[in-house]
C-alpha cells in the first residue's frame, strides 16, 4: 500500500469532519469527508477508503447502521479499517460498535498518538488486489 492511505471522515458536525480531514491531508493522506449517513455510503463506494472515521450518533441513524450499509455495498475483499469516533463514552456504545464490526472505538477528542497509531495501521495494510480490465494483462493493469 502506498504511504498515503485513503481516509474517509463521516461526522454530522461539519467543523469536526472538515478539521480532521484537513489534518489528515497535512499528514499526507488522501482524505475525504461527508456529513451524514447517505453521504457516507456513496462516498465510501466511490472513494474506496483504507480507513474510515465514522461518528456513532448521526441524525436519523447511527454509525452501526451506516457501517452495515457501507459493508453491504462495498467490495467484499475490502481491507478497510473502521473507527467509531464518538463523544459517547458508555460501555453500552462500545459494545454495540464492537458487535457491529468496528475495528476500533475511539472517544472524542481524537488524540495525536491515537491518530498516528491508526494511520500506521492503515499504512501497514496489504495492497488491495488489482482489478483487471478486459483485454489487459496483469502487467498493464492499473493500480
Amino acid at each position: 500500500m502506498p504511504s498515503d492511505p485513503r481516509v474517509l471522515v463521516i461526522d454530522d458536525d461539519m467543523d469536526c469532519a472538515t478539521s480532521l480531514t484537513a489534518v489528515l491531508r497535512q499528514l499526507g493522506c488522501r482524505a475525504a469527508c461527508g456529513y451524514g449517513a447517505s453521504m457516507a455510503v456513496r462516498i465510501a463506494q466511490l472513494f474506496r477508503p483504507d480507513l474510515v472515521f465514522l461518528d456513532l450518533e448521526l441524525p436519523g441513524t447511527n454509525g452501526c447502521e451506516v457501517l452495515a450499509e457501507i459493508r453491504r455495498v462495498s467490495d467484499p475483499a475490502s481491507r478497510t479499517i473502521y473507527v467509531c469516533l464518538t463523544g459517547s463514552a458508555t460501555e453500552h456504545a462500545e459494545r454495540l460498535c464492537s458487535e457491529a464490526g468496528f475495528s476500533h472505538f475511539v472517544r472524542k477528542p481524537l488524540m495525536p498518538e491515537q491518530l498516528a497509531a491508526l494511520l500506521d495501521e492503515a499504512r501497514a495494510l496489504p495492497a488491495a488486489p488489482r482489478v483487471l480490465r478486459p483485454g489487459k494483462s496483469a502487467r498493464t493493469a492499473p493500480a
